[in-house]
């Protein structure tokens, strides 16, 4: 019997464009949104930042020597945050799943100026009961060790366990590990699977 549900949150409860990051660098530079996306997305840096091995002010320091760029902290903050928007549908089943009793846990690979920004502007946050953040944890999806992190704090069996994520390469890293895993493609999915699982949602 499920117990436990496991969110991922990029692309599930909230949509995000990284390319807004990318706009917004370059409209400060002399490098193009595309040149900023490949030599920061695939940089090393924004990596070991996400898995939170540098900090912000560090990263901020980076792309200020990498793009050639002069602007304020609290200015590269905005570009680099207000690029989410929530998925309403899918909060709604989640404050259903909440009303039922359901265990909520978020697992996510994000970033501390990310989440701040998120806790601050998105009150769907507060529906969980558990935060797994690969910043905070030191390890980033695909590594089975947030997941394990996951059933540790929600005392679960991986049986009693489903996770959602859009990614199919995260839902195989649960699966692995005996977590039953939704790969989500839309919140009427997602309500059918939960279902065909015993979840109580209505």
């Amino acid at each position: 019997m499920i117990k436990t549900i496991i969110f991922d949150l990029g692309k599930v409860i909230l949509n995000f464009d990284h390319m807004l990051i990318c706009d917004g660098i370059a409209r400060y530079s002399k490098y193009s949104s595309n040149d900023v996306c490949q030599l920061g997305f695939n940089s090393e840096t924004f990596e070991l930042y996400d898995r939170g091995k540098i900090k912000s002010e560090d990263l901020f320091q980076w792309i200020l020597r990498r793009f050639d760029i002069n602007i304020s902290y609290d200015m590269f903050k905005s570009v680099w945050s207000d690029i989410f928007s929530l998925n309403d549908s899918v909060e709604t089943v989640l404050s259903a799943l909440k009303k039922n009793g359901y265990y909520l846990v978020l697992v996510s690979n994000t970033n501390e100026l990310h989440f701040d920004f998120i806790r601050e502007n998105f009150k769907v946050i507060e529906l969980f009961d558990d935060l797994v953040l690969s910043y905070r944890i030191g390890y980033s999806k695909p590594h089975k060790e947030i997941f394990r992190e996951a059933l540790k704090r929600a005392g679960s069996s991986p049986e009693d366990s489903v996770y959602i994520d859009d990614i199919e390469e995260f839902c195989k890293a649960a699966e692995d590990l005996g977590i039953n895993s939704i790969l989500y493609r839309s919140t009427e999915q997602l309500i059918k699977c939960l279902e065909e699982l015993g979840v109580m949602i209505g």
